[in-house]
């Protein structure tokens, strides 16, 4: 998941996955909405904002990433097809310890196969022209929802139903429709958030001015996208709380988080008002923008503060470059902790240990250890790293 171990280290950078990795520790711990004093069900501040923008940020995260690593493998003198086949095992690891570990916590759903598999189908967008790039990246997150939405609504109940692992290559089309449409993390709209990492990791990222123009247009457009959405979908509320058989005290949850105790937002797939949802982990159009636009403010920012606030600063990259450590450690522990520990307890117990990872790492300056295994595995022994880049 830290793919640019080797390379000239951004803090911005760091700090956002750390960030992205206590979003998700908060997702998998927290209710995502309560009773309030009326009986009415509301978001909690969890399913307010964590839910759903997280594990976007992650995957934002992982096309910057990608994109600087690409470009760190060039100026070490490795051609494209050696710097493609570093990559390509890279996602093969990753993909393959999600399938590994997926089975060990079926409460939570595992993105690490789908995190693996987009580093895959990204390596070809490292070396499209810069323009062409934000373009794509556009199409994509604007296109693939109004596809996935009606292939989704045809598939609603055929799901795979658990985190991918390696027994569901015996029913290849199922696995397939399931990291495709019907998942989770439907790559058909995820891979969009990978092809703006990709154009975002392509900017001069250390150039002040460039980032806060960055920050303010996603600023501009993650707001603007969310009033649209709640504005496009009012007139339809009532009619979204006959279908999904909820009450209307429990709408407002159910339109913010996309769960309440009553059912859930898939009876309203077959309705094309379904792109204005401004609801996490849709799949609509409109949260699809905002998430997407969230995830790219949140790195803007950060790289703009994380340099001027010192040793907390540092800490906090420190933590993020062992994402895939944290992140695995939380999905192996929490089943554990959630056994008799409160909800405070267990998230606690997480962020103390987040914290000793980010000092161990910041005073030895080295990656965490499921980094440094995957890096191992993914170098390639002999390659030719003088050969002609293009």
């Amino acid at each position: 998941m830290d793919v640019e171990t080797k390379a000239r280290r951004l803090p911005g950078l760091d700090a956002a996955r750390a960030l992205a990795i206590l979003g998700m520790f908060a997702a998998h711990i927290f209710d995502l909405f309560a009773r309030d004093a009326t009986g009415a069900l509301q978001p909690t501040l969890t399913g307010a904002v964590a839910n759903g923008r997280a594990s976007v940020l992650f995957m934002v995260l992982a096309g910057v990433s990608l994109a600087l690593f690409a470009r760190s493998l060039e100026r070490k003198g490795l051609n494209r097809r050696s710097a493609s086949m570093v990559l390509l095992r890279r996602a093969a690891v990753i993909a393959a310890l999600g399938m590994l570990i997926g089975p060990a916590n079926e409460s939570i759903a595992n993105i690490l196969v789908h995190y693996g598999l987009l580093f895959l189908v990204l390596i070809p967008a490292l070396w499209v022209p810069v323009k062409v790039l934000w373009t794509l990246a556009g199409s994509w997150l604007l296109v693939a929802p109004l596809i996935w939405r009606p292939l989704a609504a045809g598939d609603a109940g055929a799901p795979l139903g658990h985190n991918p692992t390696f027994t569901d290559f015996a029913r290849p089309g199922l696995l397939l429709e399931d990291l495709l449409v019907t998942g989770y993390y439907p790559l058909l709209i995820w891979i969009g958030y990978g092809v703006l990492g990709v154009a975002v990791g392509k900017l001069r990222l250390t150039d002040r001015r460039t980032v806060a123009w960055l920050a303010a247009g996603s600023v501009v457009v993650a707001a603007l996208s969310l009033l649209i959405g709640w504005l496009k979908i009012l007139p339809w509320v009532d009619g979204i709380g006959a279908l999904a058989g909820v009450p209307r005290s429990q709408l407002f949850a159910l339109l913010v988080t996309g769960r309440s105790p009553s059912g859930n937002l898939d009876p309203f797939l077959t309705q094309s008002a379904y792109i204005w949802l401004p609801t996490a982990h849709s799949g609509s159009l409109i949260f699809t923008i905002h998430a997407a636009a969230c995830a790219v403010a949140v790195l803007a920012v950060l790289l703009l503060l994380v340099p001027y606030l010192g040793y907390f600063g540092s800490l906090i990259a420190s933590a993020g470059r062992a994402p895939l450590t944290l992140y695995i450690g939380h999905l192996i522990l929490l089943p554990m902790l959630q056994l008799g520990l409160s909800q405070w307890t267990q998230w606690w117990v997480l962020c103390v240990l987040m914290l000793l990872t980010a000092l161990l790492l910041h005073h030895t300056r080295r990656a965490g250890p499921l980094e440094a295994g995957v890096r191992y595995l993914s170098e390639l022994p002999n390659a030719d790293h003088k050969e002609n880049p293009s």
